[in-house]
């Protein structure tokens, strides 16, 4: 082989490489009767769980956690609840502050709840937030988030770019 073309084949490596985590999983929030999609990256290994009707996935590297589920108005008051037990599940500590933001994507309307506060299994500062929006009549969709504070700053993008992937089903 000459040099050309073992450059060629190194080039071609690299490159899917790198596009491997383009790779995603569309995934039915809930499974059985989905208000929406979501497109997660296969090396995130999201799971869809029918009996809790819900998604979840973890960044590869454990930088990142994520969750997606449906709340039925008739269940909208334990909305609140199933935050608050998420959040003690996974923390040691939340910090007082929060803020709340609204977000435009794919014309659906999310109300963004950020915060922060101390992972319980390591000890570290984490992030969270909160997307909460209409999915549906007498349905709201949820996107949870946490993720390191020191997370590389293309994990950030991921979890952007999942957020944005979000379609309600018609």
């Amino acid at each position: 082989m000459n040099r050309y073309t073992v450059s060629r084949i190194v080039v071609a490596i690299a490159l899917c490489a790198a596009a491997k985590p383009l790779f995603a999983n569309t995934l039915s929030v809930p499974p059985d009767k989905p208000a929406f999609t979501v497109d997660i990256p296969a090396d995130w290994k999201p799971t869809a769980d029918k009996a809790d009707r819900s998604v979840e996935a973890t960044e590869p590297d454990n930088h990142v956690y994520m969750a997606g589920w449906v709340v039925d108005k008739s269940d909208i008051g334990s909305l609140t609840g199933d935050v608050e037990a998420l959040l003690k599940d996974s923390m040691k500590s939340v910090d007082n502050k929060t803020s709340e933001e609204k977000v435009e994507n794919n014309g659906i309307k999310f109300q963004v709840i950020k915060g922060s506060g101390v992972d319980k299994r390591e000890g570290t500062k984490v992030k969270f937030f909160v997307a909460v929006f209409q999915a549906g009549p007498g349905k709201a969709g949820i996107y949870y988030v946490d993720w390191d504070a020191d997370a590389p700053a293309d994990v950030m993008t991921t979890v952007n770019t999942i957020m944005n992937s979000i379609k309600l089903k018609s």
